[in-house]
């Protein structure tokens, strides 16, 4: 009886760590230098897989502050003749849905390496330190287009500093996108229901965030002051 315990005990263990193994053997996951506000920056999507994979797909959700730009192939792991076809879909929640797919019979080359580049803007405004880009539903696709492979999620942990602000001079543009628009006011209104404080934000000066800024950027806006 107490063999078959330990042998049912062994077993499990066994299937746990061959489950596991197979999963860490197809992923996507991210890597990239840290970011900074007011800029652009390069998020890197890498493939790792186990046997060879002719097409992939995959949701990248943002931080806040971080919006989708344009995404590329790196061109490294893809065959000659390949002639990848990579599209981005934009959607709710910061997700964006990216899919890759190219000439039939053909598969990507290694075992691991990057794939894709997704260019991304970092608003002014967006919340400085680590963040957290999400991998999430992963599917990689082998030649026969039977056999796929995915994973729920894969998290990459992401900083984002400070940077420079390429329009100093002009007042209530706090995503320093050149404009003084509702998502300046917006930004605001987030900064007084969170309690928070922003040097940019307070625009009479008086050292707190609160419903006169926001009467202030109406104005801005409305063409009666800069």
């Amino acid at each position: 009886m107490k063999r078959r315990i330990l042998l049912s005990l062994v077993s499990f263990f066994v299937m746990t760590a061959m489950w596991a193994s197979l999963v860490d053997a197809y992923q996507i996951y991210v890597t990239a230098a840290n970011g900074k506000t007011y800029n652009t920056a390069e998020l890197t999507l890498n493939m790792k897989n186990r046997n060879a994979i002719a097409a992939w797909t995959c949701e990248l959700v943002l931080p806040v502050g971080v919006t989708y730009e344009s995404v590329a192939i790196v061109d490294g792991r893809y065959p000659e003749g390949y002639n990848a076809e990579i599209v981005a879909v934009p959607g709710n929640d910061n997700i964006v849905k990216i899919t890759c797919s190219g000439a039939e019979g053909l598969t990507l080359t290694g075992t691991d390496g990057a794939v894709a580049t997704v260019t991304v803007a970092i608003a002014g405004d967006a919340p400085l330190g680590d963040c957290v880009v999400t991998v999430k539903n992963a599917k990689l696709v082998e030649a026969d287009g039977i056999s796929v492979h995915n994973y729920e999620t894969k998290e990459f942990t992401w900083t984002i500093e400070e940077g420079e602000n390429p329009n100093p001079g002009v007042t209530g543009d706090l995503n320093g996108d050149g404009n003084v628009d509702i998502a300046d006011g917006v930004a605001i209104l987030s900064l007084i229901a969170s309690n928070s404080y922003d040097a940019a934000a307070d625009l009479n000066g008086d050292q707190k965030i609160d419903i006169a800024d926001f009467v202030a950027i109406l104005v801005i806006m409305a063409g009666g002051a800069e």
